[in-house]
């Protein structure tokens, strides 16, 4: 997302909710003053429902993790973006003017974080997966749990040359904070290291057919292909690719995460290398699949988005035991010196409200994420 568009987004979403009220001292639960609310934002329906309905599994966990610690009690207020950045509004202004949550767990995806906060006027809020800089860059207020855009797609670009990719290909969306953001880094740097962008192509946002595009990537002198999108458009990209002979190594961001659940048997993701904020065979992390898996079933597989959801609410709770005043600048100023270590290990935040986290490289291996180092 250019800086235009986030100012117009800004704006439109200033006159939309003028201002805001902010959440205040301790909110509670049926009157049970002991109980404190938190609220969450994502897509539970929709195409990109499997990163919504994992990040709110995964905050009720940590919540029930954190009251079992005998502390303040805390309770989950959701509310259902569908991956749209007006709903997303909306959801804001019912969880703080009207539940009266202290904080709030999401967006989920880039373009509605961007939206919440931007209409925030103080509210802490953390995403636990808004990768895009402009997400959370225009808010004190505002932090998130996972690495930007610009890092990953860098760490992918480094990891293509040192693989001994030198021609890429890019199919992205471009009416996509995420996927345009990721495909300019990927870009800038893959060619600062010697790398040949042989061809880039786009597509609008609800596009199913990517043929056109693919048949001129197909009749391209490439050696890999990046695909810097949800796991939803992945799918489709993967297939249809594999299908008019694009047999090149598909690389990615971390959006892959979810498409071995919508499409477990397809081999089309066989040996894509995308980055991504978990080691798939860390020993804390296989833990923490055991735990997702006793409480939602065996189908139900958590994603990174998850992994990140469960730190990113344990931080916000953590913040508001160790604020000094219960009131949002009193918990903001608890999350900036946050110093926490959970499952995806330490976390910390910089003076931009971003985390200093590792990177990881993850492929797909007989139908399984594995570690690519």
């Amino acid at each position: 997302m250019n800086i235009s568009k986030f100012f117009k987004l800004f704006l439109a979403s200033a006159l939309l909710f003028g201002l805001c009220g902010c959440s205040q001292g301790t909110n509670t639960e049926q009157g049970d003053s002991d109980v404190v609310k938190i609220g969450f934002i994502g897509p539970l329906t929709g195409d990109y429902a499997v990163y919504g309905v994992g990040q709110k599994n995964s905050i009720e966990l940590a919540i029930q993790d954190y009251n079992a610690l005998g502390k303040t009690q805390f309770v989950l207020v959701s509310e259902d973006s569908q991956g749209d950045n007006t709903s997303a509004l909306n959801a804001f202004n019912k969880l703080v003017d009207s539940d009266g949550v202290i904080g709030i767990v999401g967006g989920v995806l880039s373009g509605e974080t961007a939206s919440i906060v931007s209409a925030s006027n103080g509210t802490p809020i953390i995403s636990p997966s808004a990768t895009a800089i402009e997400a959370t860059s225009s808010a004190d207020n505002a932090f998130r749990g996972c690495f930007t855009d610009p890092m990953q797609a860098s760490a992918m670009a480094e990891e293509a040359i040192a693989r001994g990719f030198s021609k890429v290909a890019i199919l992205y969306c471009q009416d996509s904070d995420y996927s345009y953001g990721l495909m300019e880094s990927f870009s800038e740097t893959f060619t600062s290291l010697g790398g040949e962008v042989v061809i880039s192509e786009s597509y609008t946002d609800g596009d199913k057919d990517f043929n056109t595009q693919l048949t001129k990537i197909a009749a391209s002198d490439i050696d890999s292909l990046y695909i810097p999108n949800y796991y939803g458009d992945n799918v489709l990209i993967a297939s249809q690719a594999r299908d008019l002979g694009i047999d090149v190594t598909l690389l990615g961001g971390d959006g892959w995460d979810g498409v071995l659940a919508v499409s477990p048997d397809s081999t089309d993701f066989e040996g894509v290398l995308f980055t991504n904020g978990y080691n798939p065979d860390d020993p804390s992390i296989l833990e923490y699949i055991d735990k997702y898996h006793a409480a939602y079933g065996e189908d139900e597989d958590p994603n990174n988005f998850a992994f990140l959801a469960y730190d990113s609410a344990m931080v916000l709770m953590e913040a508001y035991d160790n604020a000094t005043t219960k009131d949002d600048a009193g918990i903001v100023e608890a999350l900036k010196a946050t110093d926490y270590t959970g499952i995806l290990g330490h976390l910390s935040f910089d003076e931009n409200g971003d985390p200093i986290r590792d990177i990881q490289i993850v492929t797909v291996i007989d139908g399984k994420y594995k570690s690519a180092d």
